[in-house]
């Protein structure tokens, strides 16, 4: 089986990886706040001449599906499958908040809560199980303030990891006292983690749903 080429632009960042058999042949990540459109064509180019491959040596195109900034999610699900349609091959979506967890949970024991940012004082939320990283509940939309009902009663110690953990601090240190924040490096996702799952995700021909939790701000 050839490599897969893994995208992920969720947070303002873009995140892609050459992965085959579980590992990460090659990856690249790039900060890109409000120009993810103009570097995700270039950036994925440039990974592939390193790997000197083609689209068409590709066998799969996965990319993140959601939740997290609707214009990355839009930009990064609409170049994969115009790549796919182009090179003849499948895709396959896969999950942020999960894929985030499953860089740390490993490490740790308890629970993992996940935070990324959803504007407007809220934050997305998923809770995992560690060291497992089974998923405790749906990922879900939530305002700060809700968090504590949300996480009261899962099963300690809890620690946060994401974007909106770290944006919101010093709010959630009055709302979840003594609930540590993980370090700034397990924000965006691995390579290594990006690798494993996109090689272990069920590609198909029909094109990846995203996974938005809340409507637009435009429709809102």
């Amino acid at each position: 089986v050839g490599p897969v080429l893994a995208l992920c632009g969720a947070e303002a960042r873009l995140t892609a990886v050459l992965a085959q058999e579980g590992a990460a042949l090659a990856a690249l990540g790039l900060d890109a706040p409000g120009r993810l459109g103009e570097v995700l064509a270039p950036a994925v180019q440039r990974l592939l001449r390193l790997a000197d491959l083609a689209p068409a040596d590709l066998a799969g195109v996965a990319c993140v599906r959601g939740p997290g900034s609707f214009t990355g999610l839009r930009m990064t699900l609409a170049f994969s499958l115009g790549l796919a349609r182009a090179a003849n091959l499948p895709l396959a979506g896969l999950d942020y908040l999960p894929l985030l967890a499953a860089g740390c949970a490993p490490l740790l024991d308890g629970t993992l809560a996940v935070l990324t940012r959803a504007r407007r004082d809220q934050v997305y939320v998923q809770a995992f199980a560690a060291p497992g990283g089974e998923a405790l509940a749906a990922p879900q939309v939530a305002g700060i303030a809700a968090l504590p009902g949300l996480l009261a009663d899962l099963p300690g110690p809890l620690r946060l990891v994401g974007g909106g953990a770290a944006g919101n601090r010093a709010e959630l240190a009055g709302l979840l006292p003594g609930t540590p924040v993980l370090d700034a490096a397990w924000e965006h996702p691995l390579p290594a983690v990006l690798a494993r799952l996109a090689c272990a995700a069920a590609y198909s021909s029909s094109p990846i749903e995203p996974l938005y939790l809340r409507v637009s701000d435009a429709e809102d």
